[in-house]
């Protein structure tokens, strides 16, 4: 039988439609905030960076998603991607606390950046699957760092988990939450046309080795069928 807590969200998910599954551990997001999380001067250059190599961006278009993507940033953006490796570091320890992410041997920091502008959104999934379509048991962490104009000339675009919280695009704020939850970015209404004006941020995971039995567990963490 069915916990309460499941029937629950089983509920609410019938009222308001989500994912097609629900998951079986995460009654509460796990996610770490920080505000400023990159000096002013530093975060200035990235985002000049990003915005001179706009040419680079490739659009991701289907039934789940519609954004822009420039993928794998240490492939020619060593330096750029070398100062969101350092951020991460440094808010690593307190964000798996917060994110209850046992202890693990850091492997890597993946990094790509991407732009949601206008009708930009990215439906309800989780990021245990990788590029190559297949599932990651190293993926310890996701990030998102946002990295847009001042003031900000879009609206919407958050960050929702399956709670019901909500995180929104802040300039210079980096999250980091647990990989297997379900979450979404939710559609972004821009006033402008111009690509600066859209929600930029580098996002990635911070690779390490799993725990035992990990990757066997996976399934089950990220939830089952709804049924009925």
């Amino acid at each position: 039988m069915d916990n309460p807590s499941e029937e629950a969200t089983r509920r609410t998910l019938k009222a308001d439609p989500k994912p097609p599954l629900v998951p079986s551990r995460f009654h509460r997001s796990l996610v770490h905030i920080v505000d400023e999380a990159m000096e002013k001067p530093a975060a200035a250059e990235m985002g000049g960076w990003l915005h001179d190599n706009r040419d680079r961006l490739q659009l991701i278009h289907n039934e789940q998603a519609c954004r822009w993507e420039i993928g794998f940033l240490d492939a020619f953006a060593g330096d750029q991607a070398a100062q969101v490796r350092a951020m991460v570091i440094a808010n690593l320890e307190a964000a798996q606390g917060a994110c209850e992410v046992p202890a693990f041997d850091l492997t890597h920091i993946e990094t790509h950046a991407t732009c949601y502008h206008h009708g930009g959104r990215f439906d309800w999934h989780d990021d245990t699957v990788d590029y190559a379509g297949e599932t990651s048991a190293t993926r310890r962490l996701s990030f998102c760092f946002y990295l847009h104009s001042t003031p900000k000339m879009f609206e919407g675009g958050e960050l929702e988990f399956m709670d019901g919280r909500t995180v929104e695009a802040v300039h210079r704020r980096l999250v980091l939450f647990h990989p297997v939850q379900q979450h979404r970015v939710r559609r972004v209404e821009c006033r402008s046309a111009a690509a600066i004006h859209g929600r930029w941020a580098i996002t990635g995971w911070i690779h390490g080795e799993p725990p035992e039995g990990w990757l066997e567990r996976l399934p089950s963490l990220r939830g089952r069928p709804i049924s009925g």
